[in-house]
C-alpha cells in the first residue's frame, strides 16, 4: 500500500517537472518571420514567459506590440491567436532546442513561420 502511494507521488512529481520543463523550454525572446503568400517575410518578435506554470506572451511588429490570446503550451507546441490587420490568425508552433516552426492561418491569408530564440 505504502509503496503504491510512493509510485503514484514520484509519478505525479515527474509530470510537474516535465510540465515545468517544457515551459521554461519555451519561455524567451524569439527573432520571427511568417512568410506571406506572395512571399514576403513579416518579421515578428515573440516574447514568451512562463508565470505560476502558465505562459503568456507578447508579439511586436514593425506595426508595433499586439497582444496574443489565448496562449498555451502542449508539449513542445505553442499555440496563440493574435488580430492582425483587421483579421484574427491563429498560430501553431513547434519548438525544437532554440528553433521554432509552424503555421499561421486566418482569414486572409495562411503560412509558414520560423524563428530562433534570442541568445
Amino acid at each position: 500500500m505504502m509503496t503504491s502511494s510512493m509510485t503514484r507521488a514520484a509519478l505525479a512529481a515527474l509530470i510537474l517537472a516535465g510540465i515545468a520543463a517544457a515551459a521554461g523550454g519555451a519561455a524567451g525572446v524569439w527573432n520571427c518571420a511568417a512568410l506571406t503568400p506572395d512571399g514576403e517575410a513579416l518579421k515578428f518578435t515573440l516574447k514568451i514567459r512562463e508565470e505560476a506554470g502558465r505562459i503568456s506572451a507578447t508579439l511586436e511588429s514593425a506595426r508595433g506590440e499586439v497582444p496574443v490570446i489565448d496562449p498555451k503550451l502542449e508539449g513542445a507546441t505553442v499555440s496563440f491567436k493574435v488580430d492582425y490587420d483587421g483579421s484574427r490568425y491563429t498560430l501553431a508552433l513547434k519548438i525544437d532546442g532554440d528553433k521554432l516552426e509552424g503555421t499561421y492561418s486566418g482569414e486572409s491569408a495562411a503560412g509558414k513561420v520560423t524563428g530562433a530564440r534570442q541568445q
